[in-house]
């Protein structure tokens, strides 16, 4: 029978070996990581700088669904979903304000003449305001539903409609208007007439 320790000095250089191997290996970094095609990779993202405390909104995003939604079924299309984010320019970051919206919707290419005739418009203020606020992958933002049926109602020819938005604060900082003009379509193909 053989004595335990003269079993462990034999295997002691083998263990070195596996030991000094593994320090080895660890010891050895990547420095620079390529892309398969040889570029290197993208720095990581870092979020951008939030917009200070108090900083006053002045520019507007207004994003709005090419075609509006037909919610009680009768073939017209009649919600508007509208998606509204507010900038303190320079600050890349969307902010929330306190104040009221208000949406309208004029006959395409009526939006910015003088005088052009309002199909329907939309004042959200208060508490309707608060619960409009969600939360995008890019921050915070207001998301609306603009009914046409509270207004005008949903029977239409087929035709373009022209929404804009403008942002009305509280604490009597200029108006802020959307950044454009968004087209939607309202109506029903083949109907000649508005009933």
């Amino acid at each position: 029978m053989r004595h335990p320790s003269v079993s462990m000095i034999r295997r002691g250089p083998m263990v070195i070996s596996c030991v000094l191997t593994l320090l080895i290996l660890a010891a050895c970094q990547t420095e620079r990581v390529q892309t398969s095609d040889g570029r290197p990779m993208p720095p990581k993202p870092h979020p951008a700088p939030a917009a200070p405390a108090g900083a006053i909104a002045n520019r507007m995003a207004l994003l709005v669904g090419s075609k509006a939604d037909d919610t009680n079924g009768n073939g017209y299309p009649d919600q508007i979903q509208a998606t509204v984010v507010l900038f303190a320019s320079p600050h890349p970051t969307p902010i929330l304000a306190d104040g009221a919206f208000v949406f309208s919707l004029y006959p395409m290419g009526q939006a910015k003449a003088a005088g052009g005739e309002v199909l329907a418009e939309w004042r959200v203020e208060g508490e309707a305001v608060r619960a409009s606020q969600a939360v995008a992958r890019y921050g915070p933002c207001y998301r609306f539903r603009l009914c046409l049926l509270d207004s005008v109602g949903d029977v239409h020819p087929l035709s373009r409609a022209d929404l804009v938005c403008r942002f009305e604060p509280t604490d009597g900082s200029p108006t802020v208007m959307s950044d454009g003009i968004r087209s939607i379509q309202i109506g029903r193909r083949g109907d000649s007439a508005a009933r």
